[in-house]
């Protein structure tokens, strides 16, 4: 059974340059992951000092080695990752077809 996990990664208060060229990279890598339906929420700080997400795996090993292959991962300075009982979000409706 798939399990629920929110991680907070913190990432240095300066934003470096080496960083900045990894976004591509780290982008592509979530919107992969996304489309996998492994990361359900995603989420970074107006300072870009901080990065919330939602993941889903079979157990929390599993959770840390899906982070641990963000491409930003080697600038996390403290990841904190916690067991969700569940993780609600509001659904995405498309909108509705006018015909006139």
């Amino acid at each position: 059974m798939m399990t629920s996990f929110m991680f907070a990664c913190e990432l240095p208060s300066e934003f470096t340059p080496e960083m900045a060229l990894l976004l591509p990279q780290h982008r592509e890598h979530i919107n992969r992951l996304f489309l996998k339906g492994t990361v359900v929420s995603y989420s970074v700080s107006k300072h870009r000092n901080a990065i919330w997400c939602v993941v889903t795996a079979n157990d929390e090993q599993e959770a840390l080695e899906l982070v641990a292959g963000f491409p930003l991962h080697p600038y996390f300075t403290e990841v904190l990752c916690h067991p969700l009982m569940f993780h609600n979000a509001i659904p995405h409706v498309l909108p509705e077809i006018s015909l006139n």
